[in-house]
């Protein structure tokens, strides 16, 4: 038996992801018994350079398939992030079919075309992606693409697909932090979520927003664990309950208490220890 796991936003040039960090890694996959493993965007800022070298170390020892995230397209012309999208492959009884996706503002609705651009130029990591067109026609061709693809496939094939994407596809896994709102722009389409309605099909795995979600929506099951930054990870949470002497840091200095840490020895050697339960926990595993 097939068993597929997806893992997304693994940052791993920012993660400094080495060679302990990669057997933790393939340690665990292979501790959980998987034979696929897809990866759903932002391996690294580098495709060429990083992600691409850490791709072909993985499959030495699983099937292994990716779509891009906004990250991966760092450096990339329109016609190579064309080439990597909209790949399906068969996987047991199963189908993946996987892209990366993009965003049309749909999610921040009561702010103008202008500003939203302005936010994006002004703050946001895609300013320095070279996209071909503007985001609303870029998101208009993918869901052009994409129910086309979907229009070949019989009622069975859709009956048994998985959809691995990297962008978010449905209003409901928006930030909700006034802080951050603004950049909901950025996150994804309701389109694409429409479109699965429209085919059928059950099954999607994102990730993009660095939160985990498990949830079904209008029939839809929805699944999101990305790994996302070290600062994020549970197991700093975790870090900074069982050692007290940071405590005198409320909450709402997460960041600076992250800061004092992440130089110190003592909590290099606590992430690694735990690493295999951080990931375990951004696994989104199929049996196929």
């Amino acid at each position: 038996m097939k068993k597929l796991a997806i893992l997304s936003d693994l940052h791993i040039d920012v993660n400094q992801f080495d060679a302990q960090y990669e057997a933790i890694l393939s340690q665990t996959l292979l501790s959980e018994n998987i034979t696929d493993l897809h990866l759903a965007g932002d391996i690294s800022n580098d495709f060429e350079t990083l992600s691409k070298p850490f791709l072909m170390r993985l499959a030495e020892q699983f099937t292994v398939s990716y779509n891009l995230g906004n990250h991966d397209m760092l450096g990339m012309s329109e016609s190579e992030i064309n080439r990597h999208d909209f790949q399906i492959r068969q996987i047991g009884s199963k189908h993946l079919l996987s892209f990366a996706g993009w965003y049309d503002y749909s999610f921040c609705p009561d702010v103008s075309y202008e500003q939203n651009l302005r936010t994006k130029n002004t703050f946001w990591f895609d300013r320095k992606i070279k996209r071909e067109a503007d985001d609303i026609t870029v998101t208009k061709r993918d869901l052009s693409r994409l129910d086309e693809l979907l229009g070949t496939l019989t009622a069975n094939q859709k009956a048994n697909l998985i959809v691995a994407m990297h962008f978010v596809p449905e209003q409901s896994f928006v930030m909700t932090h006034p802080k951050f709102v603004k950049f909901n722009a950025f996150l994804g389409a309701q389109s694409f979520h429409q479109l699965f309605l429209k085919h059928g099909i059950k099954e999607v795995v994102f990730g993009h927003n660095h939160r985990s979600y498990d949830r079904t929506v209008d029939g839809i099951h929805y699944q999101s664990h990305p790994l996302g930054y070290k600062r994020e990870w549970l197991l700093t949470h975790h870090y900074f309950s069982d050692f007290p002497k940071y405590k005198h840091l409320n909450s709402y200095n997460l960041h600076k208490r992250y800061n004092l840490a992440k130089k110190t020895t003592e909590f290099d050697s606590y992430l690694r220890k735990h690493f295999a339960d951080e990931l375990r926990a951004s696994f989104t595993i199929f049996h196929l």
